[in-house]
């Protein structure tokens, strides 16, 4: 895995690297949208703060993220960045980032305008 590496959007390549940097394998669903070859992808992750669950969709550019009993959605995902050994940053809409760090932490940062 490279130090840094960015995407344009939820590709196959991106699922590749946030796998990685969760130290995990990337699991299709059993779900998906209709008409939709791409799938539905896992990542899960045990970290400081609870488990990570991170669900990507290719499809639309869709991530969801789960840890213990919170969960963020960020569409119309542009661009995924992933740090090793750090984070996933995700940036979506006109301003909007989606962080998620290893242990656990996880931040959005969007405005209304």
């Amino acid at each position: 895995m490279k130090p840094r590496q960015a995407f344009e959007g939820v590709t196959a390549d991106a699922i590749t690297a946030i796998a990685a940097l969760f130290d995990s394998e990337a699991a299709r669903q059993a779900f998906d949208l209709p008409n939709d070859d791409q799938g539905v992808w896992e990542v899960h992750y045990r970290a400081e703060t609870g488990n990570i669950r991170v669900l990507l969709w290719p499809a639309i550019n869709r991530i969801d993220v789960t840890v213990g009993p919170h969960m963020w959605v960020v569409k119309g995902v542009r661009e995924v960045e992933v740090i090793e050994e750090l984070e996933l940053i995700a940036r979506f809409g006109a301003d909007g980032v989606l962080t998620v760090a290893l242990n656990g932490q996880v931040v959005l940062s969007a405005t209304s305008s």
